[in-house]
């Protein structure tokens, strides 16, 4: 059996299970959950469930124990990306018949994240039933996993300005995918938004979002000669409805939108409230 420690997640079930190529994943609460949850709130980390697959053992072959990381790996960030918290292997457990001395470069690292809603699903064991069908194929052609990381990084940030640039980063991925999905290699930044908004029938953003956008990376500022005049609160406006788009295309991109009823998640004046800016007042 392989066992990670998962870092980081809270939820109201106490168990669900993920189908694997190899298997299922397990995942179940450990026994200290309800002390952890106060210090995650606090900002710190902890390991509140793990994750088993009982097919893994230390006779399996590499490419079964690297596609047991993989797959991990993603879950995971599907799971960070519902509950806007870092949540990721952070050691293999002692039941595990195979140990890490240290998690490797592929790995999460444990982040404390909080103060981002959440839009976890009634039921996680129905939301990734079809993973290895549907989800997991998916999350590798649109290219999730690298997309992922920057969603959850850009939960890291210190002002408003990060958390654009983070979803600047996650756009110029939609454009890429979308350049190798329609041929066309000269599909500009805001042309590639648009084209995944029609693949996956999403309201495509306006003008606003390219403006400040370019104001951000070529002025260093949210407000500047393209979106001019804007306080803090039009900026945050902006953002939230960046971050909503974003929410929309991963949901669409897994099939999964109509199990989410908590959308949008984001909403202008808890940024403007929560997160200061550095270039707007």
């Amino acid at each position: 059996m392989l066992q990670f420690a998962i870092a980081n997640l809270m939820i109201d079930e106490t168990s669900f299970e993920v189908p694997s190529t190899l298997g299922k994943w397990e995942f179940g609460r450990t026994y200290n959950y309800q002390e952890l949850i106060s210090s995650i709130d606090k900002g710190m980390c902890g390991n509140t469930f793990f994750a088993s697959l009982d097919t893994i053992s230390p006779q399996s072959s590499d490419l079964e124990f690297q596609t047991a990381c993989d797959e991990i790996v993603d879950i995971c960030l599907v799971l960070s990306f519902l509950t806007a918290r870092c949540v990721t292997p952070s050691t293999t457990t002692g039941n595990s018949d195979i140990q890490f001395i240290q998690l490797g470069d592929d790995f999460v690292p444990s982040r404390a994240i909080v103060g981002f809603p959440a839009i976890a699903p009634a039921s996680l064991s129905r939301f990734v039933f079809d993973w290895v069908a549907t989800i997991h194929p998916a999350i590798k052609q649109r290219r999730l996993r690298l997309q992922l990381c920057h969603w959850l990084s850009g939960l890291t940030c210190f002002s408003l300005e990060d958390v654009y640039l983070s979803a600047g980063v996650q756009m110029d991925i939609v454009k890429q995918v979308e350049r190798v999905a329609t041929s066309t290699l000269n599909l500009t930044y805001f042309q590639g938004m648009t084209s995944a908004s029609t693949r996956f029938a999403l309201t495509p953003l306006g003008s606003d979002y390219k403006a400040m956008r370019n104001d951000l990376v070529h002025e260093g500022v949210l407000s500047g000669s393209n979106f001019s005049g804007r306080a803090k609160g039009q900026c945050a406006v902006v953002i939230a409805e960046t971050l909503n788009w974003l929410d929309a295309y991963v949901l669409a991109v897994i099939g999964k939108t109509s199990q989410i009823s908590s959308l949008p998640r984001w909403k202008g004046v808890d940024l403007e409230r929560g997160l200061p800016s550095i270039s707007v007042r």
